[in-house]
């Protein structure tokens, strides 16, 4: 009896991260698995936010895959559907609080800095340089030049939000910008908001 009860326990102890493959590099970069033996991270597709209906389905699933192991469960998303707090809370999981994951990269206090600079500010990472004609070139018919106006007209900047580990993708979102009619600005992230957010909830 003792030892089963041993074992529930260090079940509950686990800490399952379900975070967007967008988060990956940034929690390489913070090497929590070294920190902390009792986390465990998954990925979930970062295509998924382009069908929000689908991307909660697939946080349903993983979230219900968790709780069969007895895994205390955090997520790591922007608000990037409709109540998506209130969706984790429902479910059992704890969200890392922040809209976007721009702001988690950044820091709230650089980002709205940032927008406070220019609102017309369109962000982008390496995920969204190396799939832009995937995620928004084919699906928001880009090609198209009524299109791109009707779609970019607000915005007056590309900012890169360039990681430590990044390849060198200046080239490319020059061609995004360019391709936009916007200028490029880039801007390194700043992991420590992010590592203290986590922090908090672990």
């Amino acid at each position: 009896m003792s030892e089963v009860s041993s074992s529930n326990r260090t079940k509950r102890n686990i800490v399952r991260i379900l975070a967007c493959a967008v988060f990956k590099p940034a929690l390489e970069h913070l090497r929590l698995e070294s920190e902390y033996s009792d986390i465990r991270l998954t990925y979930l597709p970062p295509n998924l936010h382009l069908r929000p209906q689908g991307l909660g389905k697939y946080l349903r699933r993983e979230i219900a895959a968790a709780e069969r192991r007895n895994e205390r469960i955090i997520c790591l998303y922007g608000d990037c559907f409709p109540g998506i707090s209130d969706y984790c809370q429902r479910h059992g999981a704890r969200r890392v609080p922040g809209p976007y994951c721009w702001e988690m990269f950044l820091g709230s206090e650089c980002f709205n800095r940032l927008l406070e600079e220019d609102t017309g500010t369109y962000f982008l990472e390496k995920e969204l340089i190396l799939n832009f004609k995937a995620y928004c070139i084919e699906p928001l018919e880009l090609y198209d030049e009524e299109m791109r106006e009707q779609c970019f007209k607000h915005y007056n900047r590309l900012l890169y939000v360039r990681q430590p580990s990044d390849p060198d993708l200046i080239a490319e979102a020059s061609e995004i910008a360019e391709f936009l009619g916007l200028s490029l600005e880039i801007q390194d992230a700043d992991y420590s908001h992010l590592a203290k957010r986590l922090s908090e909830l672990l």
